[in-house]
């Protein structure tokens, strides 16, 4: 189905309404920043993220607090991945936590969308794989001109829980990036290479070229995919970073994930059915939402047999300091039909540009439906929005 606006999407008839409980609870670390976290819950009872554009590193001294693009010593560890995506891990509680990091991708660099974001992490028989975007670059967006486009994606792998992943990128990306990429510009003057010539690195090629299915998200089922409701591993993705239309769902043998020739994607019919090719370009969005679709969420809950979806989008396209909108949908099946449980027009307030929303369900109750929700927010007010923040919620029943 196709909508205009979240709103005009049925209401749910098994959820009322979400409500917020207390405040939200910014991470307890002084100085971390960095968003999108997609998270996943590992064999091990950790809580995995994939943190895009980090703004704090570890060094000799220790840590090293605020936004290291203004520490010119600190261009070293900008470029040779800090500035680009880490992955790390969730300590403590959900009343005070933490992060600490796993993992630099060195060599993976550049701001915002001018290099690799993450968008997608799962936990499947005890290993990670983490899904990342806009490995080719700055690429011009879908819709508008001032979105930021979220395209080019690539699985990777990891046997040891963060520490080394399969393939490892960096010694191919960065002599490219140091060759053809300029940091602290703009993004769309940050390539000396058209956009359109970008179409590989060397002998690497994403998985996933194009915008389609530029940002998967794995589908979250448990603790290590415990939950799983068949043999598949599922993802979703939209066709922008911020502010698209379209939504599609992919699956893949839970042993084949890196295998893109294993892939294939959902086909809905009205009457609720799916189908499935693996054409990407043959396949259909399981929901549109024109200009209201964001890097997106999805958890299962298998005592009520439902999906959840979270989506969000930005008041101004790429530019979080003007609010943003969340929306939260339900569905008996990953490819819909979906229905509306919550949407709010300013996702907390104006100055907090929330944006990201994840759902780490090690912390969700199914019995009380009560979790808290991880999401970024806004770096250009005087409050420290910049960071991991967690912000405790319940789901009302109907």
């Amino acid at each position: 189905m196709r909508y205009r606006h979240p709103v005009d999407i049925p209401r749910s008839k098994a959820f009322v309404s979400l409500e917020w409980l207390g405040e939200r609870i910014p991470v307890s670390i002084e100085g971390v920043r960095g968003d999108t976290y997609p998270v996943t819950w590992a064999a091990d009872d950790e809580l995995y993220v994939g943190t895009g554009d980090p703004c704090w590193v570890t060094v000799e001294d220790g840590i090293v607090n605020g936004r290291i693009a203004e520490r010119p010593e600190l261009n070293e560890y900008i470029f040779n991945g800090i500035s680009g995506h880490v992955v790390e891990r969730i300590t403590g509680e959900p009343e005070r936590f933490g992060v600490e990091r796993i993992n630099d991708m060195k060599g993976q660099t550049g701001w915002g969308g001018s290099g690799p974001k993450p968008s997608g992490m799962i936990s499947v028989d005890g290993v990670l794989y983490y899904a990342a975007q806009n490995y080719l670059g700055w690429k011009p967006p879908r819709y508008g001109i001032n979105s930021q486009h979220g395209s080019d994606a690539t699985i990777l792998r990891s046997d040891d829980y963060g520490k080394t992943w399969t393939p490892d990128l960096g010694p191919t990306l960065y002599p490219y990036y140091c060759q053809h990429y300029t940091i602290n510009v703009p993004m769309h003057e940050a390539w000396d290479v058209p956009p359109e010539e970008r179409n590989a690195i060397g002998d690497f090629k994403p998985m996933f070229p194009g915008c389609l299915f530029g940002g998967p998200s794995f589908v979250q089922f448990g603790k290590d995919n415990a939950d799983a409701v068949d043999d598949y591993v599922y993802a979703i993705s939209g066709d922008h970073w911020d502010n698209g239309s379209e939504l599609r769902l992919g699956r893949v043998p839970k042993d084949a994930i890196q295998n893109r020739e294993a892939w294939e994607f959902a086909v809905p019919a009205e009457d609720g059915s799916v189908t499935w090719t693996g054409d990407l370009y043959r396949s259909l969005p399981v929901l549109s939402i024109d200009r209201h679709v964001s890097l997106p969420e999805m958890v299962y809950l298998p005592k009520l047999g439902k999906y959840l979806l979270l989506t969000w989008g930005l008041h101004t396209d790429f530019h979080a300091s003007d609010g943003a909108e969340l929306t939260v949908l339900e569905a008996d099946n990953p490819w819909g039909p979906f229905s509306l449980v919550h949407y709010e027009w300013m996702w907390h307030k104006r100055e907090g540009g929330h944006y990201c929303p994840r759902v780490p369900l090690k912390w969700f109750d199914q019995e009380s439906l009560t979790g808290y929700m991880l999401y970024s927010g806004n770096w250009e007010t005087q409050v420290p929005y910049y960071m991991p923040q967690l912000h405790r919620f319940k789901l009302v029943k109907g």
